[in-house]
């Protein structure tokens, strides 16, 4: 099965947040983690989001071994065995952990893996007005910025 990913066109991004809202609303959130944020720096915006790491620091970090990859290169949380220790929130790079205070547990973007197991779009993507989020096959998104530069 071939790999996926997500990535954002920062210089497209108008800052709505409504990936943001989209999301929380996917994944069930209350007020507190957000999947992906997106933050405001000198006017430019810029989206945080689990980048599913090749090498995961999260993965890595985890001491009961809640967090693995499936076939398709998605990072994923096992509830049921996540501790809440947040070790794996310390240790990712991009500040994409969050934790659920609510559950007790770690939480991150999963791609909308459940989506995509129904044929659709990750629920970022599909709400985002300007498309600067693309989806797809790691050697398609490449395509795709590479036609860009």
């Amino acid at each position: 099965m071939a790999k996926i990913s997500l990535v954002f066109t920062k210089k497209d991004c108008m800052g709505c947040h409504a990936c943001e809202v989209a999301c929380k609303q996917e994944h069930g959130l209350g007020v507190g983690p957000r999947l992906v944020r997106v933050i405001e720096r000198s006017s430019d915006f810029i989206p945080v989001y689990c980048h599913h790491c090749a090498k995961a620091p999260c993965k890595e970090a985890c001491p009961v071994e809640a967090i693995s990859r499936n076939e398709q290169g998605i990072v994923l949380i096992d509830n049921d065995l996540c501790i809440g220790c947040k070790e794996c929130i310390e240790a990712c790079p991009f500040g994409a952990m969050q934790f659920d205070d609510n559950q007790e547990i770690a939480v991150k973007c999963d791609l909308c893996v459940e989506r995509l197991a129904d044929n659709k779009q990750p629920a970022c993507m599909s709400v985002c007005p300007t498309g600067c989020i693309h989806f797809g096959e790691e050697k398609s998104i490449a395509a795709v910025f590479e036609r860009m530069s």
